[in-house]
């Protein structure tokens, strides 16, 4: 394949490539629904995702599309996969036969118009016209949509090929007794004695501020994420647990982000020093194991959490082996993600 630079391109209008250019609608903060639909506006960051709506009326909700930033980050492209509700600082760029890949070069190039425009000089839908975007062509001088798809298979092998390179040294390494065939010695502890224990703070609903920080709430779901919020308190944390008292009682999570934790949930900070992401997730494992215990009618209040017994792999000295809970989750996450490379690689080849 040639490289980019010795590609012939050509200047192409935008209609040209997208049959298909729409400007988003205006939806003003205060009329946001809490849901699980991506709202997409000019971000730069996540991928344009600038909050998660319940709103499906008075919006337009497009798909599998690429959207441009009208202002703010101007001229920043995304590829969109899954259906979102647009904002109107954003612009639907869409042709039903391109394919992941197509959308994804393009989008690529299409981040190079950022540089003709700023805050103070918007893409409005004028300008949009007129713009013109860069594309390899064929011997006929129209768009090499074939060459385009088989770049960024090729890239998106050579990430995977490269993950899959560390993932077998991980998966060959028997550090610290890690290994899938090490028998270990187990004890049951309670969870004061390895965890530090402290109450949430309800955060109700006409509180609640538009931000970026979850808010834990006592769902079975999305890692305990209830809602996206911009308040804060003393529960901000982050390389902590969380543990449901009430609703989904005793689903226990992992939270390597600043998070708040709502008072139907209790924050557990690991007590031991080198407690990383793999400790916490095999403690809230373990500790999740023991959630048929309770229900709506016996609830996991500081008291019974603190005298909750949780089983734990020991040293010879019976102290936990917390390096062979993390080596264990290690592996597991290398296998999943093993897997996961192998599917990927079976598609594009």
């Amino acid at each position: 394949m040639k490289p980019l630079n010795e590609l012939k391109w050509k200047a192409f209008d935008i209609h040209e490539v997208f049959p298909e250019v729409k400007r988003g609608k205006r939806l003003k903060t205060d009329d946001h629904i809490i849901g699980k639909m991506a709202y997409v506006s000019s971000s730069a960051v996540n991928n344009g995702v600038d909050n998660f709506i319940g709103n499906t009326e008075g919006v337009r909700i497009f798909n599998d599309c690429i959207t441009l930033a009208n202002s703010g980050s101007v001229g920043t492209a995304f590829y969109h996969p899954y259906s979102f509700v647009a904002s109107d600082h954003v612009t639907k760029l869409k042709n039903t036969r391109f394919s992941k890949y197509i959308y994804l070069f393009i989008a690529t190039v299409a981040n190079r118009l950022s540089e003709k425009y700023s805050f103070n000089r918007e893409i409005n839908d004028k300008r949009l016209e007129r713009e013109k975007i860069m594309l390899p062509v064929d011997e006929n001088g129209k768009p090499n949509y074939s060459f385009m798809e088989a770049y960024m298979k090729a890239v998106e092998t050579r990430l995977l090929m490269r993950y899959k390179t560390r993932l077998t040294h991980v998966l060959g390494q028997d550090e610290n007794g890690g290994g899938k065939n090490k028998i270990m010695r187990w004890k049951a502890f309670f969870i004061e004695d390895v965890c530090d224990i402290y109450s949430g703070k309800d955060i109700y609903q006409q509180e609640r501020t538009k931000g970026n920080t979850p808010y834990i709430t006592a769902t079975a779901e999305q890692n305990g994420i209830g809602y996206f919020v911009g308040n804060s308190n003393k529960t901000l944390c982050s390389n902590c647990l969380s543990v449901n008292r009430n609703g989904s009682v005793g689903y226990a999570f992992f939270h390597p982000y600043k998070a708040l934790f709502g008072n139907d949930t209790r924050k557990l900070i690991p007590k031991h020093e080198r407690s990383n992401k793999y400790v916490g997730l095999f403690l809230a494992n373990v500790i999740t194991a023991q959630k048929d215990k309770y229900g709506y009618g016996l609830k996991m209040g500081t008291g019974r959490l603190k005298r909750q017994k949780i089983m734990l792999p020991v040293n010879s000295d019976d102290t936990p082996n917390f390096n062979y809970m993390e080596s264990y989750m290690r592996r597991k996450e290398a296998i999943i993600l093993e897997r996961y490379i192998e599917k990927r690689l079976k598609l594009l080849s």
